[in-house]
């Protein structure tokens, strides 16, 4: 039986990080303040070591130059791209970030093991929403470690969910001015260093739903990266996105927030990252973009794998390939959700994202 969801990506979270946090949304709601509170303490008791640990990273990777071609996954939340990250990890070529380090980045070479088998006990073995498996060396996305070292990500509008500004900052890049952005830069390029530390400079594989909508930044940053885009019917989007807040997103609320808030949220992020994203695709250059459809990838994800390093000019081992089958063959017994949209839901889904079932090619019921 899986164990339900008790820490919060805040906890060691840098505290001057948390405080502007605090004051940019007056607080939080007195039913978390319990939370808060916890938040407070873990952050300031391990503070200490995040500064040795910030200095043991700068050491470890002072001569560490980091692959200029990062493999983005992208696509919305729920459309497949873990299920794709987890394949593509078997590769050795790629460096990945782990859960652990998504979870403790400022803690994660001093204190290592302890802290380790510390989370490994409180955390689930499956997350909640798919019962997909995860553990602390299993590949996870660098959005969560970036909430915790920084103010400049989006997953805040996920804690803060009343707060779209980061949100619109720092995925539809909106409201944004050339400081702001360049913080975000700072901070982003910073993650992606750690993680390249920890990986030892290897190609980097990024899954990262938030990054569906940034692709113009990122190739700002690294003009000859590569995506890979997977993308699933918007009504199995919307009902399994909803399974994820209801049981796993709002576990890190940090104001009250009701279901009709969830409803609409999801319905305007699609909006906002989707069509970002179909906008500015276009800026890729040839042979640095791939697009996969979940329902194909889910029937036969090795042949997906092989379209996906011709097209992106990847090298395929023997060794690689068998890991991938023999990670697929693992997964024959997995049972997938079953997710229904509600009758009074459809008409306004169908009216909200009439131009993803367009543009990706799904019919409306």
């Amino acid at each position: 039986m899986s164990k339900r969801i008790i820490v919060h990506q805040y906890w060691f979270c840098n505290p001057f990080s948390w405080i502007k946090l605090l004051i940019d949304n007056k607080g939080v709601h007195y039913k978390f303040i319990w939370k808060a509170v916890l938040i407070t303490l873990l952050s300031l008791v391990s503070y200490p070591i995040q500064i040795l640990n910030s200095l043991a990273l700068w050491w470890k990777g002072r001569h560490l130059k980091m692959n200029d071609e990062p493999v983005f996954i992208v696509g919305h939340w729920r459309g497949g791209t873990t299920f794709l990250h987890y394949i593509l990890a078997q590769d050795e070529q790629f460096g990945y970030l782990t859960y652990y380090h998504a979870f403790v980045p400022n803690l994660a070479i001093i204190g290592d093991k302890l802290v380790k088998k510390i989370l490994a006990r409180v955390t689930p073995d499956k997350r909640p929403q798919d019962d997909i498996r995860i553990g602390m060396d299993l590949p996870t996305e660098e959005e969560n470690p970036l909430s915790t070292y920084s103010s400049h990500s989006a997953s805040h509008s996920f804690f803060f969910p009343k707060n779209e500004r980061y949100f619109q900052k720092y995925v539809l890049f909106e409201g944004i001015n050339d400081k702001e952005k360049s913080k975000w830069q700072k901070a982003y390029l910073s993650i992606l260093n750690r993680i390249s530390v920890h990986q030892k400079g290897r190609q980097l594989l990024i899954k990262n739903p938030h990054n569906t909508g940034r692709v113009r930044e990122l190739l700002e940053l690294f003009p000859r990266a590569k995506f890979i885009h997977i993308y699933r019917n918007p009504y199995e989007i919307f009902s399994s996105t909803f399974r994820m807040y209801d049981m796993v997103v709002k576990t890190q609320f940090l104001q009250e927030y009701s279901k009709d808030d969830i409803e609409q949220k999801i319905l305007y992020y699609y909006n906002s990252v989707m069509g970002r994203y179909f906008k500015d695709k276009s800026l890729i250059p040839d042979g640095q973009l791939i697009e996969i459809k979940f329902e194909e990838f889910e029937k036969d994800p090795l042949s997906s794998m092989h379209r996906i390093y011709k097209q992106l000019n990847l090298d395929m081992t023997d060794a690689t390939l068998s890991r991938m089958r023999s990670y697929v063959e693992g997964l024959k017994d997995y049972s997938k959700n079953v997710h229904e949209v509600p009758d009074q839901l459809k008409a306004q889904i169908e009216a909200d994202w009439a131009f993803g079932f367009r543009e990706l090619g799904y019919q409306m019921n």
